[in-house]
């Protein structure tokens, strides 16, 4: 994803800004697999649910920065 009209500094904190919130929501789903399938506890509950809010938090996050980008260059 490029904004032609982005200075090189943002583009670069841009740029970082993206791979950061990609790596969250890569952690994100790694800490979910890693969830025992079968078992029903609360603790395993809770943890899945946190999982689920985690990464939905994170995927608006980067929704929200591209819909900023695209307003300020787009």
């Amino acid at each position: 994803m490029t904004y032609p009209r982005l200075s090189p500094s943002a583009r670069s904190i841009a740029a970082a800004c993206f791979r950061q919130v990609r790596q969250r929501l890569a952690y994100v789903r790694s800490q979910e697999q890693a969830l025992p399938r079968g078992s029903r506890t609360f603790r395993h509950e809770i943890q899945a649910r946190t999982c689920e809010r985690l990464r939905r938090e994170t995927r608006l996050q980067l929704q929200a920065m591209r819909q900023l980008l695209h307003a300020l260059c787009g």
